[in-house]
């Protein structure tokens, strides 16, 4: 009796699994390039899931892009407001924070969650897209796009808006991460960064998970 046997079955079967699931990853990648859309609120529960949570820690994100107390910041494409509820505890009671997602089931629980956190005040909540946002020019001190870039159809439109409502000087914070399948590499966001008129101040993190800086220079 072959005794390695059972071994290599499992094993094949592990290749297989991990191969359609790189397999499916990839073609997903491949169709949202083609046509960038939001990630359905269906899909909502992997933004808190403990796994991501392992890498992608909110006070540790939010720390690197110099928020402090008093300042009105954008949070474009909140979600379930993961990132929104430690932007409100960093602003304070004199600061602000503008939540703003294209889809109002993610909106409902990022309320829900600023709410049980006593934090609801400190935060306007907004059903908007990122062409056309509810703010006054030159009004906000730190605009932050969490996984978001990718799912863009218009990225240039958008950073230009993201620009309107940014104060001269004030900064621009793009973060991504892997396994998102609407990812986009540090290159990319970089060039299109620069090309809608910010100043780039410097990345942090690795390949697959990483945060970068620019500064809006009007």
């Amino acid at each position: 009796m072959d005794r390695s046997a059972p071994l290599r079955f499992v094993a094949n079967s592990v290749a297989a699994t991990v191969g359609a699931a790189v397999g499916s990853q990839a073609s997903l990648r491949a169709e949202l390039w083609r046509q960038p859309r939001p990630m359905p609120h269906q899909m909502a529960a992997w933004l808190d899931h403990p796994a991501r949570l392992r890498y992608r820690n909110p006070g540790e994100t939010l720390g690197l892009f110099g928020l402090f107390g008093g300042m009105t910041v954008l949070d474009l494409g909140c979600g379930t407001g993961l990132f929104t509820a430690e932007m409100a505890r960093m602003v304070g009671g004199e600061g602000s924070v503008h939540a703003v997602d294209l889809q109002p089931q993610l909106l409902v629980a990022a309320r829900r969650r600023l709410e049980q956190a006593g934090l609801a005040e400190r935060v306007q909540f907004y059903v908007r897209g990122a062409y056309d946002l509810p703010l006054r020019d030159s009004s906000v001190d730190v605009a932050v796009l969490i996984a978001l870039l990718g799912e863009i159809p218009d990225r240039g439109r958008a950073l230009a808006e993201v620009r309107r409502v940014l104060k001269p000087g004030a900064r621009l914070a793009v973060s991504e991460e892997l396994p998102d399948p609407a990812y986009v590499p540090a290159h990319l966001v970089r060039k299109w960064g620069e090309t809608a008129g910010f100043g780039y101040g410097g990345k942090n993190g690795s390949p697959f998970c990483y945060s970068m800086i620019f500064f809006n220079h009007k």
